[in-house]
């Protein structure tokens, strides 16, 4: 674990620090919905977005850090600890690039490209595993409105067995306050899940955002109830 630590620190601070937090725009975030937006943060910048799910025996603590390395391109890092059912510690940590591709214009959407890459290796021992784990997807988002937003994605995982799914729908009703309603889905042969998340975000500053989102499972017993609570800045 000691080891995996440092391995992050100094992925952190490899990167210049002078703009770090800067941002003067309204923040943009990942979190708390399951999909990924277009928006990338501005060059020499960093973002951190952190949040609590809690769901059924399982408690996580999520952190997304994100630097921008151009002002279309983003590096990120992911990293998700807790407890599940008995097992407890780091689970594999994801290292992520996303790519703005191109602008809204008219109907077409504003497109970026998200890639996702773990090592099973990269975890606390009660989930290290030996698979290396990837997605791909694409982002997308039209504005209809300065209210309200479409967003979608469309992504590969498994091996391309999975195809992962999101749309929502944002509004924002003041310049403070936003929310969404959200459905994500994973189809595959073995088995298809759907789900829908609704969630409300408040701008407590420019660069600072609370967010808390609730989420549950469709056309299904099973119970896939969760959570979320977040920071980012």
């Amino acid at each position: 674990m000691k080891k995996i630590k440092n391995h992050i620190l100094h992925i952190v601070f490899c990167f210049p620090l002078g703009e770090a937090f800067s941002q003067t725009n309204p923040i943009n975030t990942d979190r708390p919905d399951q999909g990924d937006g277009v928006f990338t943060i501005p060059k020499n910048s960093w973002q951190l977005e952190n949040g609590l799910i809690f769901a059924k025996q399982t408690i996580t603590n999520n952190l997304l850090l994100r630097y921008g390395i151009t002002q279309s391109t983003e590096l990120r890092l992911v990293t998700d600890a807790g407890k599940e059912m008995q097992s407890t510690g780091l689970k594999p940590i994801v290292f992520s690039v996303k790519q703005r591709l191109i602008q809204q214009k008219k109907i077409i959407p504003a497109i970026s490209f998200v890639g996702y890459i773990s090592n099973e290796k990269w975890a606390s021992k009660n989930f290290r595993g030996n698979d290396i784990q990837y997605e791909l997807k694409l982002a997308m988002e039209n504005e209809i409105s300065d209210k309200f937003s479409l967003g979608y994605n469309v992504g590969a995982s498994n091996e391309f067995k999975n195809l992962n799914i999101t749309a929502g729908i944002s509004y924002a009703a003041s310049n403070k306050i936003s929310t969404y309603v959200e459905y994500f889905s994973s189809l595959s042969k073995a088995a298809n899940e759907h789900n829908a998340n609704i969630g409300v975000l408040y701008l407590l500053k420019p660069q600072l955002q609370l967010d808390i989102s609730v989420g549950n499972s469709l056309f299904s017993k099973a119970n896939r109830f969760y959570a979320t609570t977040g920071v980012s800045y």
